[in-house]
């Protein structure tokens, strides 16, 4: 650290002198600080939640926030509500690969045993799809707005979207001038407003046919996520919660059958924690076989929902928890600089400290400055030295504090929604497969801070906690990995496994079968990491990632071409890569490392799917091949290989939808052929179907020669939509 150290703490020191100078204030106390009560509150009235939102947009870019980066062993999980089967559809089929038994995950692809539904563009197309040489679109349904998502259940086909509604923008205003001033004028009537919301339409497809609309449900904000058990689909979306002076506060809505419910400030319970931006979080239950059942419906103000896991009777939802810059630096000077210090300098920022005059603040960036620069050389080698260990435990310590994610627990139990509890975590969430249910337990992998500096610096831990069903944590295992972060986590009943990730992928197995004390059993070190962890059996693990190889001269690592693994975790002490499959070069991509609803896997079958965008280089081209370089790219389809235990990957073959080589001779350094890529495949008997969105192509499953095809209504769309004005004013300032 050296002099660099004494630099920086000058410089946060100023940056703190800066913030009291110009009389930024601590929070409000209408949002507690560390240590806050995290019971779930309602407003009063309108008034409190005004209050509470102004309170909460005061604090401006005071907030530190950091990015966000089941059931019983969970084997291959099937959906858990399939459509009837049909007398002449095939034996056996796959479905949407998901995270826990019993709760399906929509998608823009579900099939039966007989027809496949899917999203393309503006409508949603049931095929019937088996026999394979018969197959042909059947209906199609055509939408205003875009379908994100869809469900089967039985006879109900069930489509989620966003859309933008019109709406009457004179209403949020309190007060217009009836005579508008010089430099005001009314905007004109016609002035477009839109309105964000979510849709779910629910379809009566018992005849494919001629699908009928039986049910429209709307609530205001943007689609999120959702889940479906049983004959009910869970809905999530998150709708963002402001105050501008001289207007209503926007309150969550709720349309059903065209009749608008708006819910009042009564109705919205809120959690106090701190955060620039709060959203309203829309919880909706849907009765997918009866219209005539209500919408269910919970709404909490919390920071905008990151992520979502579900088990058979709660929903988790996660959320960043906030702490103010001043809260930070104040820290610092507190708990590093002071005890350093010498008493009659301690004394000066004290006197300015408890100064009320927040302009007298600025002091102590002089204060502290005029001190150091009297040190002489040797006195402030010394310093240097005994601060930086302070200093970097500091800031170990301040993560933990300050990176958290707080969870809410919601019980759902046919269609009934009530809030049960809220906690929180040191770190952030990956991702869903980050989080599990298991017994009367939650447990959960977070990561605090980033990888390692160049110069090593371990600035990053990561840690898996096991909390009850109130969310309190009895149970945690840290700092594993420093300096690396997490890439990729699964839960399989008693047992974890986490994949971090600097230079090289360590393997963690980790015991959860004592709650109150996880433990390492062992761990794995090679290279590449895996971005998806999915169960092969109950002591096999596949993992599908990138390969890397070490940069020559620099303390990190470059990723390459795709690496599928096959983790032997009999040993748990000992777990061993028993296979593995490297594909392409660097600049290889899938769908399936971001999406694992991409990844199609059957075990009874042998069977693995995943759709591959292929990059190579010529090596003739080069008279030396760098770590650094990217391939051009070559392919894109699925992959379809043959996987076991004892044999590891076998490259059965190849499926593409684009005919046509020169789409890649043309792609240059960036590839975008999005309308025959292959995104997702599922099998029906020994067929395999690949999508993409212009093409649903079947091949025989043995030797993947095509059988037939059936080409989608798709139509890319082009945006060319209304003029957005910011924050959409009904009076218009000129000068």
């Amino acid at each position: 650290m050296k002099a660099k150290t004494i630099i920086v703490i000058l410089a946060l020191l100023a940056i703190v002198g800066a913030f009291y100078y110009t009389g930024h204030k601590t929070i409000d106390p209408i949002i507690p600080e560390k240590g806050e009560d995290l019971a779930l509150k309602t407003f009063a009235s309108e008034d409190d939640l005004k209050t509470f939102l102004k309170s909460a947009q005061s604090q401006g870019r005071g907030y530190m926030m950091y990015d966000a980066m089941g059931g019983p062993e969970m084997m291959v999980a099937k959906a858990s509500a399939e459509s009837a089967p049909t007398s002449a559809g095939a034996g056996s089929y796959s479905t949407t690969n998901i995270q826990v038994e019993g709760v399906d995950e929509a998608d823009i692809i579900k099939n039966d045993n007989k027809y496949i539904y899917a999203v393309s563009g503006k409508k949603v197309v049931i095929v019937d799809a088996y026999p394979a040489e018969q197959a042909e679109i059947l209906s199609t349904i055509k939408l205003d707005d875009t379908p994100s998502d869809i469900f089967i259940n039985k006879d109900k086909l069930v489509v989620m979207g966003n859309k933008q509604t019109s709406y009457d923008a004179r209403k949020y205003i309190d007060e217009v001038p009836a005579a508008p001033t010089a430099k005001m004028i009314r905007a004109p009537d016609y002035y477009p407003r839109y309105q964000q919301r979510t849709f779910i339409n629910v379809y009566d497809i018992s005849d494919r046919k001629k699908p009928e609309l039986v049910d429209e449900v709307e609530v205001k904000g943007y689609y999120y996520n959702s889940r479906m058990v049983g004959d009910y689909v869970y809905v999530i979306a998150n709708d963002q919660a402001y105050y501008y002076e001289g207007r209503p506060v926007p309150m969550p809505l709720i349309v059903r059958g065209g009749t608008e419910k708006t819910l009042l400030p009564t109705d919205i319970m809120y959690c106090p924690i701190p955060s620039t931006s709060y959203s309203y979080t829309n919880i909706l239950s849907v009765n997918t076989q009866n219209k005539n059942e209500d919408v269910g419906h919970k709404v909490i103000l919390t920071g905008a929902s990151q992520n979502m896991y579900m088990s058979l009777g709660n929903i988790y939802l996660t959320t960043m928890k906030g702490r103010t810059w001043i809260e930070y630096r104040k820290a610092l000077l507190d708990e590093v600089m002071l005890p350093a210090l010498p008493s009659s300098v301690v004394e000066k920022v004290k006197a300015v400290q408890e100064d009320d005059d927040y302009a007298r603040w600025g002091q102590i960036d002089e204060i502290t400055q005029t001190y150091f620069e009297s040190l002489p050389n040797e006195e402030s080698v010394k310093f240097t030295k005994e601060i930086e260990p302070k200093t970097q435990d500091f800031e170990r310590r301040w993560r933990k504090q300050s990176e958290k994610t707080v969870i809410h627990r919601i019980a759902v139990k046919d269609g009934k929604i009530d809030y049960e509890s809220e906690g929180e975590v040191p770190g952030r969430v990956l991702n869903q497969f980050s989080m599990d249910e298991y017994g009367n337990n939650f447990r959960i992998a977070t990561t605090i801070g980033y990888a390692s500096t160049s110069e090593g610096e371990e600035t990053s831990f990561n840690n898996v906690y096991v909390l009850d069903m109130d969310l309190d944590i009895v149970g945690k295992l840290e700092d594993l990995a420093p300096g690396e972060k997490i890439y990729s986590a699964r839960f399989m009943g008693k047992r974890a496994y986490l994949v971090t990730f600097r230079n090289i992928d360590p393997l963690f197995v980790i015991d959860l079968s004592v709650p109150t004390n996880p433990e390492v059993l062992g761990k794995l070190k090679i290279p590449g990491y895996s971005d998806y962890l999915h169960p092969y059996d109950e002591n096999h693990v596949i993992g599908l990632g990138k390969w890397t190889t070490d940069a020559k001269d620099r303390d990190f690592a470059y990723y390459q071409g795709l690496k599928m693994s096959l983790f032997d975790v009999s040993d748990v002490t000992k777990p061993k890569e028993v296979a593995k499959y490297e594909i392409g070069d660097r600049g290889t991509d899938s769908y399936a490392l971001h999406d694992h609803k991409a990844f199609l896997f059957d075990r009874e079958k042998n069977l693995l799917v995943i759709p591959v965008l292929l990059a190579e280089i010529d090596p003739e081209q080069y008279s030396e091949i760098e770590d650094w370089q990217y391939g051009d790219y070559k392919f894109q389809g699925a992959y379809v290989f043959s996987v076991d235990k004892d044999n590891g990957f076998d490259l059965k073959g190849r499926v593409t939808h684009i005919e046509d080589e020169e789409t890649f001779l043309k792609s240059g350094y960036y590839y975008y052929d999005d309308d025959y890529s292959v995104k997702r495949s599922l099998y029906m008997g020994d067929i395999l179907y690949t999508v993409s969105n212009k093409v649903i192509k079947m091949n025989d499953l043995d030797d993947l020669e095509e059988i037939n095809k059936v080409k989608l209504p798709y139509e890319r769309e082009y945006y060319n939509g209304p003029y957005y004005a910011r924050g959409g004013p009904e009076v218009v300032m000129v000068e």
